[in-house]
């Protein structure tokens, strides 16, 4: 294991997180979030808007140039939202993400740290 400053570009929202099962894309999954969590991933934006930072650095694994998220993708969405309002599901929430990212306070991450670990995928086959 090991922690590397990554592009937020690079990282993936797993579409495939235990809260959901498979969706077909990062979009499906970004949606799925807010559809089934909005308050609580607008509460997280707030406070990451707040204190400027994530707490917790993601857990990822690499998968060709990018990496997949498999802890942290509420954390990496609301970044990844922040960074471009349209990426949310419905307009209220692209104004909600554009007013919150005007009230960051200095110049917006491009990188987070991550750890990085190699995975092992987690399904069964018969």
């Amino acid at each position: 294991m090991s922690y590397r400053l990554l592009p937020l570009s690079a990282l993936l929202v797993n579409r495939a997180n235990d809260r959901h099962g498979e969706l077909e894309n990062e979009t499906a999954a970004v949606a799925w979030l807010f559809n089934n969590r909005e308050q609580h991933m607008k509460n997280l934006a707030k406070d990451i808007v707040e204190t400027s930072e994530i707490y917790e650095p993601p857990l990822v694994s690499p998968e060709g140039d990018k990496f997949i998220v498999f802890d942290g993708n509420r954390r990496v969405t609301c970044l990844k939202v922040l960074e471009d309002p349209r990426k949310a599901p419905n307009a209220e929430l692209q104004r909600y993400f554009a007013e919150l990212r005007a009230k960051w306070d200095g110049t917006f991450p491009d990188t987070i740290h991550c750890q990085v670990e190699l995975l092992a995928p987690t399904r069964i086959r018969a």
